[in-house]
C-alpha cells in the first residue's frame, strides 16, 4: 500500500514539475515576444524619426490644376515653406508650411503633404487675375476678391482705374461678364462703388453704375451694342439709354 501510495505521489509530482516547466517555457516566449516588439518598435522610431531612411530628399511644387510654375515661383514657395532637407519626413510641420505658403500673395489655397518616403509635395490653387492694375512702370493683376498679385502674363486683360473698395466692385463687374463682352473692354474706371464706367475697344463709353445685378447689366448692354452710340448707359438696366446713337451696326 505504501508503494501505491509513493508511486501515485511521485507521479502528481512530476505532472507538477512538468507544468512548472511548461509554464516557465511560456514564460521565456512572452518575454522574447515582447523584446522583439520593443526593438522593432525602436528600430522604427529610429528609422522613422532619426535616420535618414526617411529623411526629406524633394519638395516637390505644382499647380493643383496642372498649371506650370516658374522657377522664380517654385524658389518663392520653397523659401517660405522652410523644409529642410535631409530632415526627418515625420518631423515635417505641413499646417505651418501650408500656412506660410499661403501668404505668398498669388496662392489662393495650398495642401502640403508628405509623399513617402522621401518626398514633400506642395499643391498650388493659384489666383486668376481677371483685370490688372498699374502702379508705376509695372501692372499687377487683381482677382475676383480684388487681391493684387505679380503676374507673369496679363496682356488683353482690362486696367481697372480703381483702389479699395470702388476696386473690387470693378472685378466683380468683370467677373460676371460673358467673356464675348469682357473681351470688348479696354478700362474700367471708378471713383466710387456706384459710378463704374467701362471704356470699351471701339472708343464708347459704358456707364455702369453700381455693381449690382451684373448679370443683367450685361444682357442689356450686349443687346444695346447692336447699336452705334458714344455712350451706353446701364445703370438702371430696366430703362437704359444710349447717347450719341448713330443707327444700327451694319451686319
Amino acid at each position: 500500500m505504501s508503494d501505491l501510495m509513493s508511486s501515485i505521489k511521485g507521479h502528481a509530482e512530476s505532472k507538477d514539475f512538468t507544468a512548472y516547466q511548461l509554464k516557465k517555457h511560456k514564460l521565456r516566449i512572452w518575454w522574447l515576444i515582447v523584446l522583439v516588439l520593443v526593438l522593432s518598435v525602436g528600430i522604427m522610431i529610429w528609422l522613422v524619426w532619426f535616420s535618414q531612411v526617411f529623411a526629406v530628399k524633394e519638395v516637390q511644387v505644382m499647380g493643383s490644376g496642372g498649371e506650370t510654375l516658374s522657377a522664380e515661383q517654385i524658389a518663392q514657395v520653397q523659401a517660405s515653406a522652410d523644409i529642410k532637407l535631409n530632415d526627418p519626413i515625420a518631423t515635417v510641420d505641413t499646417d505651418t508650411a501650408a500656412q506660410a505658403i499661403v501668404n505668398l500673395a498669388w496662392v489662393s489655397a495650398v495642401e502640403v503633404r508628405r509623399g513617402w518616403p522621401n518626398e514633400v509635395v506642395v499643391a498650388l490653387d493659384l489666383r486668376i487675375p481677371l483685370a490688372r492694375v498699374k502702379g508705376g512702370d509695372t501692372s499687377q493683376g487683381v482677382d475676383a476678391q480684388g487681391i493684387l498679385f505679380d503676374y507673369s502674363n496679363l496682356d488683353g486683360l482690362p486696367l481697372i482705374q480703381a483702389s479699395g473698395a470702388p476696386l473690387v466692385a470693378s472685378v466683380e463687374v468683370v467677373a460676371a461678364m460673358p467673356a464675348n463682352l469682357a473681351k470688348k473692354v479696354v478700362r474700367i474706371r471708378a471713383n466710387s462703388i456706384d459710378s463704374i464706367e467701362l471704356d470699351l475697344k471701339s472708343g464708347s463709353i459704358v456707364k455702369w453704375g453700381s455693381a449690382d445685378e451684373p448679370e443683367f447689366k450685361a444682357a442689356v448692354l450686349d443687346a444695346l451694342l447692336s447699336r452705334r452710340a458714344q455712350i451706353y448707359d446701364v445703370s438702371a438696366p430696366e430703362l437704359p439709354t444710349t447717347t450719341d446713337e448713330k443707327g444700327r451696326k451694319k451686319s
